[in-house]
């Protein structure tokens, strides 16, 4: 956020940012330009400067300093902040970028604020107790309210790599034990036969573009994102299959381009084992078959213009309205799928590779037990 409305913010690098609007004499374009300083006054300073038509050579980047090591392993000067700076900064070259982000996002807003200026070696197992727990009991940004177990556990994931990173820059002896975090996995629902008959039934009398994107998350298992990055050209029906190699999301923009400050990216699936080879029952390869279109375009849209997540859940909810099914999330369309190949026996192994999970006990703490029980039910009803 801009400090005092001057559009000039702290980075999760310990960076000031100023932006100022440029409008190319040339064309009337306009972008932003972001200028850097190692504090509010001069990274306010160097944009004046840059305004009056001065020269403002870029900083370096990353703004922190280089962690202590050797003879200074004992640094009782060391920040919180610092040490987050420099484990971002050797993270972003290794991850995705919306891994990066999403890293940034949970160190500027969970992080930083209560521990930023903590000196790294202070930070002791008492203390991170104390932060899980005020996390976990009012942690929600927004309205300082309860956040999800489920949350705390990945705020306390990133703390807990960034304090061995710490570690093995000699900045800190040993890491702290981080306490230890009940989590209790949400039960998984699924459409009833009832509800599922009905939205297919609803889907073919009402069928357009998106519709296709119901029908291949519920009979191949696919993710949101995923469905909305779908093209024509990822289907083989020769084979009766369909490859899922990319996936669409909105992630927060780092560089400030867009006024929107978040963009539309398309990128590979969330886990290298998400990249996968769903196989098609022939109903379902024949229906597609029919209906496909140019291999460049999205099956959600009919069209080279993709549909983000937000749209594509916007829509669904809708159609489930209209088809007066309750409101269900979008993702208990692949939690069906899985439910309904365990019941007719097919393979936990083969399960798995067609959900993209990275290991088969995923796949059986997820879905194996509870289709068992329910098959339990339906035999003794």
């Amino acid at each position: 956020m801009g400090r005092h409305g001057e559009n000039i913010r702290q980075r999760t690098d310990g960076r000031w940012e100023a932006r100022t609007l440029v409008i190319s004499p040339e064309s009337g374009a306009k972008h932003y330009k972001c200028i850097y300083g190692r504090s509010y006054r001069e990274a306010k300073q160097r944009r004046e400067a840059f305004l009056r038509g001065q020269t403002v050579p870029d900083q370096a980047t990353p703004g922190q300093r280089q962690l202590p090591t050797g003879e200074n392993r004992e640094n009782h000067d060391v920040l919180f902040s610092e040490v987050a700076a420099s484990w971002l900064a050797a993270k972003q070259p290794l991850v995705k970028e919306s891994t990066y982000i999403h890293y940034a996002n949970q160190v500027e807003k969970h992080l930083l604020p209560t521990l930023g200026t903590v000196p790294v070696c202070e930070i002791d197992s008492a203390m991170l107790e104390t932060f899980l727990t005020d996390k976990r009991q009012s942690g929600r940004l927004a309205a300082s309210a309860p956040l999800s177990a489920n949350s705390v556990a990945d705020i306390k994931v990133i703390l807990t790599q960034i304090l061995k990173y710490a570690r093995s820059h000699g900045v800190i002896p040993a890491v702290p034990q981080c306490p230890a975090m009940s989590y209790i996995r949400p039960r998984i629902h699924v459409l009833s036969r009832e509800e599922q008959e009905a939205l297919v039934n609803y889907v073919l009398e009402h069928e357009a573009p998106f519709t296709l994107g119901i029908l291949i998350a519920l009979y191949a298992g696919l993710r949101i994102g995923e469905v909305c990055a779908l093209q024509w050209g990822d289907f083989h029906f020769t084979s009766g299959t369909v490859t899922v190699n990319k996936t669409v999301m909105r992630i927060y923009d780092m560089n400030g381009e867009s006024a929107a400050r978040t963009k539309i990216l398309i990128d590979k699936p969330k886990t290298l084992s998400s990249l996968r080879t769903v196989p098609l029952v022939d109903d379902l390869a024949d229906y597609f078959s029919a209906r496909s279109g140019k291999d460049n375009a999205f099956i959600v849209t009919g069209t080279e213009k993709l549909m983000e997540p937000r749209v594509c859940l916007d829509k669904y909810k809708r159609l489930l309205r209209r088809a007066g099914l309750p409101d269900y999330n979008f993702h208990i369309l692949r939690h069906t799928f899985a439910t309904r190949c365990i019941e007719k026996g097919v393979d936990v192994k083969s399960l798995s590779e067609m959900m993209g999970h990275a290991n088969v006990s995923v796949t059986m703490q997820r879905y194996v037990h509870p289709s068992m029980a329910l098959k339990k039910t339906r035999s003794t009803s």
